[in-house]
């Protein structure tokens, strides 16, 4: 009875799956078998009990519809999801197109139905084999983020904790990108920040295809968790990312330098092996046409004026590479029309997140040094990275500092006297501004708008650590040139003059 209860649960799990139990509970003899041979094999063979079997499945079960979750977010986060009518009965959305209509959320009569042009619900929603697709979260975000659903207070029906949890997160990323900050969003903030953690200790075997590790911790398979941790290693050196739209062979993600001039869009190719190398351009050139296809095809040719200009790199990220892969990039410059490609292990990766978290000083450009060696970058080379970084930084504070004394001296040789050096609304905004003209484009933008001539200051706040290098450095230059002037100054002050004048003594 034990056995056949087994195999009625393994037969809920595809075949890669039921494979996996097989790897990691080091059952051999599956190679070949059918579906349901498959699971016959494995409940024979496999020495978990019932109980630990069922929470196994249910693990798999709940990751493929996390999985689903955060394909809503393509749709949420693009503002593609409308509320069509709301009561406490029915729920109408509309989903990139897709109809949905959820009736007595929260209840036990909850019923939900997606568009039949939808073939998720149609051909696995609709005959048992999930509990929903993608279009249905989407719309329970939607309704989150305009606050006419509290999850505390209404039942999400079909989700897990795990799962609310997740649907939480997608709604947290889109107010964040919003602005729209509070108490909670702080909260996710610092869990984002154990998120980064993780990350630290783990990126480099999920790049390996550790789907122990990727299952267990993560509830993802390896190839696509990588991406999602590929894309938060690019968030957190302040960049910008595009995950990809939906296709069957497209590119994964697109990196964009935003705080560089001119920015650039790097398109990202991200690649598990299990050996540690991967080779697929080696072993298979004719690859190369489709990269150039997701950069050029799926991206330059699909903007518009100045933008096709920025599509600059191509960014191929896996474990490591074998050295003759680099003989490649000028082969894909030449086929792409200028499109540089680069070769970015996840060790190298991993190594430029943990130096760039304790010293925040590297910008866009800088980075953009990387992605344009058209090589495997290495530590050593991000080593080199930070040391340029800390001289550039070093020249770029001693600008200031000669700017901020020139003009200083002059006011001071004019209007200096005893006990003040005075200046007035003119001098002192001539002053700040030389000073941000050294500082541009660095550390600030500056601009005119078009429609009233007004000049516009957009400070880069990523670059606090740098602002704060270059601000110290100047405080202390303001300090310095203040006591000579205290130490040599002379000339009389004004309110003497004036006493003098009473007194007659003049």
């Amino acid at each position: 009875m034990s056995i056949k209860k087994k195999v009625a649960l393994l037969k809920k799990l595809t075949k890669n799956e039921m494979i996996e139990i097989c790897k990691s509970h080091g059952i051999k003899g599956y190679s070949g078998l059918s579906q349901a041979k498959l699971a016959e094999h494995i409940a024979k063979n496999c020495n978990i009990s019932l109980e630990e079997l069922e929470k196994l499945v249910n693990s798999f079960i709940e990751q493929k519809l996390i999985g689903k979750i955060y394909s809503a977010k393509d749709h949420f986060l693009l503002g593609k999801v409308k509320i069509e009518y709301f009561d406490d009965e029915l729920i109408i959305g509309d989903v990139s197109g897709y109809k949905v209509r959820i009736k007595n959320l929260g209840k036990d009569n909850f019923e939900y139905s997606c568009d039949e042009r939808c073939n998720d619900y149609v051909y696995v929603v609709k005959k048992g084999k999930t509990l929903f697709c993608k279009h249905y979260p989407a719309v329970l975000a939607e309704l989150i983020y305009q606050k006419k659903l509290n999850p505390e207070e209404t039942k999400l029906n079909l989700l897990s904790e795990e799962m609310i949890n997740a649907l939480l997160t997608v709604v947290a990323e889109r107010m964040l990108e919003e602005g729209a900050i509070d108490s909670k969003i702080e909260e996710l903030k610092n869990l984002k920040e154990e998120m980064a953690k993780d990350i630290i200790e783990d990126y480099v075997e999920i790049s390996k295809q550790n789907r122990k590790i990727a299952i267990e911790k993560y509830e993802a398979d390896p190839e696509s968790l990588f991406e999602s941790l590929t894309e938060d290693v690019f968030k957190l050196l302040e960049f910008d990312t595009i995950r990809r739209y939906k296709g069957s062979q497209t590119w994964d993600l697109l990196v964009i330098g935003t705080h560089a001039t001119p920015p650039y869009i790097a398109v990202v190719e991200c690649k598990t092996a299990a050996s540690g190398v991967y080779d697929q351009l080696i072993r298979n050139p004719d690859y190369m046409i489709r990269l150039k296809n997701y950069c050029v095809d799926m991206v330059r040719d699909r903007l518009m004026g100045i933008y096709k200009e920025y599509v600059r790199y191509m960014l191929l990220v896996a474990p490591d590479f074998p050295r003759e892969i680099e003989r490649f990039s000028s082969q894909f410059r030449h086929l792409t029309g200028g499109i540089r490609m680069t070769f970015l292990p996840s060790d190298t990766l991993l190594y430029l997140i943990k130096r760039y978290r304790e010293n925040p000083i590297i910008t866009h450009d800088m980075l953009a040094k990387l992605f344009d060696s058209e090589r495997i970058v290495r530590k050593e080379d991000i080593d080199r990275l930070f040391e340029d970084a800390e001289r550039y930084i070093n020249n770029l504070a001693e600008l200031a500092k000669k700017k901020l004394r020139e003009k200083f001296e002059d006011v001071a040789a004019r209007t200096a006297d005893a006990c003040f050096i005075k200046m007035d609304e003119i001098l002192l905004q001539g002053l700040i501004n030389d000073l941000l003209k050294v500082l541009q484009p660095d550390l600030v933008k500056i601009g005119l708008k078009s429609t009233t001539g007004i000049t516009t200051i957009l400070l880069k706040h990523d670059y606090f650590k740098i602002w704060e290098k270059v601000l110290n450095e100047l405080i202390n230059e303001f300090i310095k040139l203040l006591r000579e002037e205290s130490e040599v100054q002379q000339k009389k002050t004004e309110l003497k003059e004036e006493l003098s004048k009473f007194l007659e003594l003049r």
